[in-house]
């Protein structure tokens, strides 16, 4: 599919729209430092559905305006994206990020969503978090992504996948190499404000949950808390795996999404 671009105010979306015309539309929304191709493997699970795959404004062929970055701002340029090509409801899948995102949608415009599925992601950051993620920042900033590329690959991966190379590693390897360290500062700056903590029993979409248990960056008190809050939330775990599950545990992943999906098509 070709890939597209569309213009939501203060930046230019870049997306891909595929499947069956006049089918329910997937959105799928990556991690921090990815872009659309990061579902590549789990297409699948979408089956029968219109797929909607974007770069979230810093990552890869969106533009980059100067940050920092907001998550209400990343939430609004999903809802210009959907205005734009007449999409009313989507079921949204996210990852890390993307979960953030997707739990904005979530409380701030829930007629949006048709279904929810949260994966590796977190309610909150710690004040530790916040700070470790703007000092990564400034080293980027001051000494390019190359810095900081080895610490975040051995959050993101078991070392079995680093040492095997696994072709879920070998993208984000890939991915991280080409990520701007503007975009870096500017879109960390808005993760660092994630608190729904207070607010996710008011998300009313059906809500599939999926952590690691080893995440370093979602402890798994924390994936619990997204279960438990969200109401009527189904929790599965993929182990062993660290923050990038999905790509560890690719065919078990796509049988959960495709499950999910499948039971909330008709919403």
């Amino acid at each position: 599919m070709t890939i597209e671009t569309i213009n939501v105010g203060a930046a230019e979306i870049a997306y891909e729209l595929s499947g069956p015309v006049g089918a329910p539309v997937v959105l799928l929304s990556h991690c921090f430092c990815a872009d659309h191709a990061f579902w590549n493997c789990h297409l699948k699970a979408c089956s029968g559905f219109q797929i909607l795959r974007y770069d979230t404004r810093g990552h890869g062929q969106s533009s980059r305006p100067p940050g920092p970055y907001t998550l209400d701002q990343l939430a609004g340029d999903v809802v210009a994206l959907l205005d734009g090509l007449k999409i009313q409801k989507v079921h949204f899948a996210g990852v890390s990020m993307g979960g953030m995102i997707g739990q904005t949608l979530a409380l701030s415009y829930p007629e949006r969503l048709a279904s929810l599925a949260l994966v590796n992601t977190t309610p909150q950051y710690s004040d530790a978090q916040r700070v470790a993620w703007r000092e990564r920042a400034t080293v980027a900033l001051e000494q390019g992504m190359e810095a900081i590329h080895e610490g975040l690959m051995n959050r993101w991966f078991t070392d079995e996948a680093i040492a095997t190379g696994n072709a879920g590693y070998k993208y984000m390897v890939e991915a991280v190499s080409r990520f701007s360290p503007q975009s870096f500062d500017a879109v960390t700056a808005a993760m660092c404000q994630l608190d729904t903590t207070e607010r996710l029993r008011y998300i009313s979409a059906p809500t599939l949950v999926v952590g690691a248990p080893e995440d370093p960056g979602v402890p798994p008190e924390l994936t619990k808390m997204l279960a438990t809050e969200i109401p009527d939330a189904e929790l599965h775990w993929l182990t062993p795996a660290r923050h990038l599950a999905t790509l560890e545990h690719t065919t078990t992943f796509n049988e959960l999404l495709s499950s999910h999906l499948a039971r909330n098509a008709s919403n």
